[in-house]
């Protein structure tokens, strides 16, 4: 016995189908956009870093002058690191801002740039504990350290993991090679029993701090891949959805996309199906230049597209001077055949509004054929190349009664099933019962009583001119 298939495998089949385009090209959009944002990135640090510089130098400056006028201490030490500090970040971030331009930018500089963020980080480091002749015990005590995990935040700008892991690493070791470098102790050994906060530098409460800076980084380095993932995903999304709407009309690409498999595998249900084509238009091409030619169909396809679109049809494909119009595809709907008819009284008005213009130079007639039933709707054909179809003996009745518009003398055809879904019965009547070709068993067939004239000021027409 065959297995049923389960959710889990329809959206597996529709995601895997929403994934028909090729690798190379979301590959190529993810490096462009990763390209791009890296250079405006680097950009934006290094503003970061001009802003950290001059921050640092204005709070030591200020918090010198007011401990200076509060107790008559100066800041002279720290004074001398903080300029070091803010000079150093000035420095890099002119550097980075000016190399920051698409022409000269190099993914190195990257790595860079990090080097220098990190060792300027730690070579103040050094130095604020070194030139007070205290041990590495007493590096968590210099105000620079506390700018790691400042940098690592902002290194995660670049959305590049492997930068972000380089920093981690060398800040990591940095920081254990000062403290191993001025003699770490396991615990830190007060001057006077009356110094109580000696045991906040012992070695337990050091390594506490420094795995809280790794996990800080970390956290930075995982955030960078979620980030990078998200994009990968919203690029082949939108790769796909793009793709989806070179195939498919743009009602049943976002389905498709978000989801429905079963338009993927195809499915059977009740529409109403519309048939349109303009009369003897191998005349009419004789008569014209391609270019007018073109321009005639464009200007027909479009009257089309703006009258299917105001009765919620779709367009399901042109097909040389006609068109295939569905109602009740994908979601079938109660009053999808009257909206059909009226998308037929109204395409008929837009015709006859366009000859009476006089811009063409041959009187354009077409004909409808309308029927309802039931029909196998879906995608089909590869990867390569896909359509979304409608097939069914349904899709032939309508194609007939179009056909058969200009035996009868007609504009529009209907059939009786169709004309049954009609808000007003009496405005059609019946103008034949036969076997259209193709089939033995006879259909009634509909035409208008009468056709609806143009209202005064009704703009039916689409703006502008063939």
């Amino acid at each position: 016995m065959r297995p049923r298939r389960g959710t889990d495998d329809a959206t597996h089949e529709a995601e895997s189908f929403i994934g028909i385009p090729n690798r190379p090209l979301e590959g190529d959009l993810i490096a462009s956009l990763m390209r791009r944002h890296e250079v405006a990135a680097e950009r934006l640090i290094g503003w970061l870093r001009v802003a950290i510089g001059i921050c640092v130098i204005l709070t030591v400056l200020v918090a010198d002058r007011l401990l200076l006028q509060w107790t008559g201490v100066t800041l002279d030490l720290f004074q001398h690191n903080a300029w070091l500090a803010s000079l150093g970040f000035l420095a890099t971030g002119a550097a980075s801002i000016a190399l920051a331009v698409p022409q000269r930018w190099r993914h190195g500089f990257s790595y860079l740039f990090m080097v220098l963020d990190v060792g300027l980080v730690l070579v103040i480091a050094y130095l604020a504990v070194h030139d007070r002749g205290l041990p590495g015990n007493a590096l968590p005590s210099a105000p620079i350290v506390w700018a790691a995990p400042l940098i690592l935040a902002v290194g995660a700008l670049r959305y590049d993991v492997k930068v972000q892991l380089c920093a981690i690493a060398l800040l990591a070791l940095g920081l254990v090679g000062i403290a191993v470098a001025l003699d770490h102790r396991l615990v830190l050994e007060p001057g006077t029993e009356e110094v109580p906060w000696y045991r906040l530098f012992s070695m337990p409460v050091n390594v506490m701090r420094f795995s809280l800076i790794l996990l800080a980084g970390a956290a930075t380095a995982f955030g960078i891949v979620r980030s990078r993932r998200l994009l990968t995903s919203a690029v082949k999304d939108a790769v796909g959805r793009a793709s989806l709407s070179r195939f498919l009309p743009a009602e049943i690409a976002p389905r498709v996309a978000a989801g429905d498999a079963a338009l993927r595998r195809g499915r059977r249900q009740r529409a109403v199906i519309v048939f349109v084509d303009i009369r003897d238009s191998t005349g009419m091409a004789e008569g014209m230049d391609p270019e007018r030619l073109s321009l005639f169909f464009t200007a027909f396809r479009t009257r089309i597209l703006t009258c299917v679109r105001r009765h919620h049809g779709f367009v399901d494909k042109f097909i040389g001077d006609g068109a295939l119009i569905l109602f009740g595809v994908p979601d079938e709907g109660g009053d999808d055949a009257v909206r059909a008819l009226a998308f037929a009284h109204d395409l008929a008005r837009i015709v006859e509004d366009w000859n009476a213009t006089r811009e063409l130079p041959h009187t354009v007639r077409i004909g409808i054929g309308i029927h309802v039933g039931e029909v196998f709707c879906g995608i089909v054909g590869d990867d390569e190349r896909m359509e979304f179809t409608v097939l069914g003996d349904a899709v032939n009745v309508a194609s007939r009664l179009e056909q058969a518009t200009k035996r009868y003398g007609e504009m529009i055809l209907a059939s009786g099933a169709a004309v049954e879904g009609s808000s007003d019965r009496s405005a059609w009547r019946e103008v034949g019962r036969e076997p259209l070709a193709g089939r033995k068993e006879s259909i009634s067939i509909f035409a208008p009583v009468r056709l609806p004239q143009p209202a005064a000021g009704d703009a039916a027409a689409p703006p502008g001119h063939f």
